[in-house]
């Protein structure tokens, strides 16, 4: 192979769209789900600080801020599949026999935090 033809091949390689080469984890979406404004006792509240996950496979990645967390996937009759807490900042490894659609709810300090999650 020539240096000319190197190149031109070299030059295609990386023309390639990077989600084409490496799946990238899938950010959860996590909306306020419960929030009791009858607490509220005059004083201004702080933001919220919303928990983020990262859903690669069977893979959840657990940010910084879900540590203190209850973890649950619900399925389509409200009924706990999963449930965990989440001690440290890292990964929590979702059974494999898990398949379809579920709600993920997390639940810190008094407040839930709900979503899907599509598990193949």
């Amino acid at each position: 192979m020539t240096k000319k033809n190197l190149l031109f091949v070299l030059m295609l390689v990386t023309m390639l769209p990077i989600s084409e080469v490496v799946a990238s984890p899938i950010l959860l979406d996590l909306q306020i789900q419960i929030e009791d404004p009858s607490e509220d006792n005059g004083h201004h509240r702080s933001p919220v600080d919303t928990p983020v996950f990262y859903l690669d496979g069977y893979t959840l990645t657990a940010s910084s801020n879900t540590v203190g967390s209850t973890v649950e996937l619900k399925d389509e009759t409200g009924t706990v599949v999963f449930s965990t807490y989440v001690y440290i900042e890292g990964d929590i490894n979702l059974p494999s026999y898990l398949s379809g659609t579920y709600t993920i709810e997390v639940t810190r300090d008094g407040i839930t935090f709900q979503g899907e999650i599509e598990l193949e």
